[in-house]
């Protein structure tokens, strides 16, 4: 039974999407995402900035993640939106990187500047397909 349990555990943590870098990238201005255990962070990157400005969510549990939105302005200025989760910032930019909570009918419109995200990539991908986006998003394993 003792054996059962353990390979049951293994097989749980295997599907869970953890470990990735993912660069969302539009126009000059880069967010970078680290997904480790229990954990994402958000840097917000441009060519005159490196990555102090962090933004992250952290969760636990099986029912739990995050989910929100990146909308790039035009000024460099990106907005995280968020539903769920549970945000915090430190060395943050106000006037380049800001996270607000929404509501569900405050969420913002798909499209060019707009990108859907999510603890899940694989949802994240799906939701994002044929929106006219123009946030080009790459997806990485972390080793």
């Amino acid at each position: 039974m003792k054996r059962y349990l353990i390979i049951l555990l293994v097989l749980f943590y295997s599907c869970i999407d953890s470990d990735n870098e993912i660069y969302y990238s539009y126009k000059d201005v880069i967010i970078k995402r680290i997904d480790v255990a229990g954990e994402t962070s958000f840097y917000y990157m441009n060519k005159e900035s490196g990555s102090t400005s962090r933004i992250w969510a952290e969760y636990s549990g099986i029912n739990d993640g995050f989910s929100g939105y990146l909308k790039f302005c035009d000024d460099g200025k990106v907005i995280l939106f968020h539903g769920d989760g549970y945000y915090q910032s430190e060395n943050v930019d106000t006037t380049k990187f800001i996270y607000k909570k929404i509501l569900s009918y405050q969420t913002p419109k798909l499209g060019t500047s707009v990108y859907y995200i999510s603890l899940s990539t694989k949802y994240e991908k799906e939701r994002n397909a044929n929106t006219g986006t123009k946030v080009i998003a790459t997806y990485k394993k972390r080793k």
